[in-house]
C-alpha cells in the first residue's frame, strides 16, 4: 500500500475504498470536478494525476459512483440506500425519507452543503437522493429506491425533488433568441417558447406517478413534500444556463435572462402547486404539502458560483423552510 496521499494505482484505489481505508482528506487527492463532463443537476468527477489508471479509460459515470462509495463509507454506520439508523443518536432522530436529484444530495467534499445536509442536523435521514437522478427515471426505474423504505413503516415524512433538468437545463430548447419575432425585452414571458408548456405536463405526469406510488403505502400513509426550486441566477460564460443564453443573443449578466429564468421556474412553481392541490382534493387520505423555496433565495450569496445550486447559506434558508412544514404536520401526541 502507497503512503497516504501520495501516487495510488486505481486498483489500489478501488481496493483501498472497499475496505473504507480512505480517510476524508485523501479523496481529494485522488478526485476532482470534471467540469467538461458536468452537466446541470450532475456535477461529473475525474481521477486527479496522483492515479496511475493502469492503462485504463474509466468512464465520467464510473469515477463518480468510485467517489459516491468512497463517501459512503466515510459515513460509517449510514448505510446509503436503507431506513436503517445510522447511529443510536440518529435513532432518537425523527426519519424522513428523502429522494432527489442535486438539490438533496451533492458530493460533500467540492461543493457546498445541500438541503439534506442541512435537515439532517434535526433528522434521520438515509442516503438515498443523488446529483444527476432525473424524475422520469426515478419514479419508473428507481421507484423502489423510495418505495422500499416507504413500506418498512419507518418513514410518514417523504421529500422529494425532482424536475430541475426540465425546467432550468430547457433554456437552450424552450427560450427564443433575442430579438426573435414576437418578444419583447419588457416582458421575460415572451421569451419563452409554448414547448416549454408541453416539457411541464410531463414532468407533472411524473409527479402524479409519484403520488400514486406514494399512495400505494398505507401504513403508516406518508406525507409527500415537493418544492420547485427558485429563480437561479445566470453568470456570463457560466457553463449551465449563462453560455445557453449567450448563445441565443442575451447578455447572461443582464436582468432579462434572469427574468426569464425566473418566468420558467415560476411556471413550474405554479404548476407543481396546483398539482398539490388536486392530489389533495382528489385523495383526502392522503397529503401533498407544496413548499416554495423562492423566498429563501434574497441575494447572490444565495447561491453557490455554479449558477443552479444553493451555497451553504442559501441551502440553509431553503431547508428552514421545509422543516417548518415537516414541522406542522407531525401528529400532535
Amino acid at each position: 500500500m502507497p503512503p497516504r496521499g501520495e501516487s495510488i494505482t486505481l486498483s489500489e484505489l478501488r481496493r483501498r475504498i472497499e475496505a473504507g481505508a480512505l480517510t476524508r482528506e485523501e479523496i481529494p487527492l485522488y478526485f476532482e470536478p470534471d467540469e467538461k463532463k458536468s452537466k446541470l443537476f450532475a456535477p461529473a468527477l475525474k481521477l486527479t494525476k496522483r492515479v496511475d489508471k493502469e492503462g485504463r479509460r474509466p468512464s465520467a459515470r464510473s469515477v463518480t459512483t468510485l467517489y459516491f462509495d468512497a463517501e459512503a463509507k466515510l459515513a460509517g454506520t449510514d448505510v446509503p440506500r436503507s431506513g436503517r439508523a445510522r447511529t443510536t443518536i440518529a435513532a432518537a432522530k425523527m426519519k424522513v425519507l428523502a429522494e432527489g436529484d442535486s438539490w438533496f444530495r451533492l458530493p460533500n467534499l467540492f461543493y457546498p452543503d445541500d438541503m439534506v445536509d442541512v435537515l439532517r442536523k434535526t433528522y434521520d435521514i438515509p442516503k438515498l437522493a443523488m446529483w444527476g437522478d432525473e424524475i422520469g427515471v426515478m419514479v419508473t426505474t428507481k421507484k423502489n429506491n423510495y418505495l422500499v423504505p416507504l413500506r418498512s413503516g419507518l418513514y410518514r415524512h417523504f421529500m422529494f425533488s425532482g424536475g430541475g433538468n426540465d425546467v432550468l437545463a430547457s433554456v437552450g430548447t424552450h427560450v427564443k433568441a433575442f430579438g426573435a419575432a414576437g418578444t419583447d425585452p419588457a416582458d421575460a414571458e415572451s421569451y419563452i417558447k409554448t414547448s416549454f408548456g408541453t416539457a411541464l405536463d410531463t414532468v407533472i405526469g411524473h409527479y402524479s406517478t409519484l403520488a400514486g406510488h406514494v399512495r400505494s403505502v398505507s401504513n403508516p400513509k406518508p406525507v409527500l413534500y415537493v418544492h420547485g426550486y427558485a429563480h437561479a441566477r445566470p453568470r456570463p460564460g457560466g457553463g449551465y444556463l449563462g453560455s445557453k443564453f449567450e448563445v441565443l443573443g442575451f447578455d447572461a449578466a443582464g436582468s432579462l435572462a434572469r427574468k426569464i429564468v425566473a418566468a420558467m421556474v415560476d411556471r413550474f412553481n405554479v404548476r407543481l402547486k396546483a398539482f398539490a392541490s388536486a392530489q389533495n382534493a382528489a385523495h383526502p387520505d392522503y397529503k401533498v404539502v407544496y413548499v416554495n423555496l423562492r423566498p429563501a433565495f434574497t441575494a447572490a450569496a444565495d447561491w453557490n458560483t455554479d449558477e443552479i445550486h444553493p451555497s451553504s447559506a442559501g441551502a440553509a434558508k431553503a431547508a428552514a423552510l421545509m422543516g417548518d412544514r415537516i414541522a406542522e404536520n407531525v401528529p400532535v401526541a
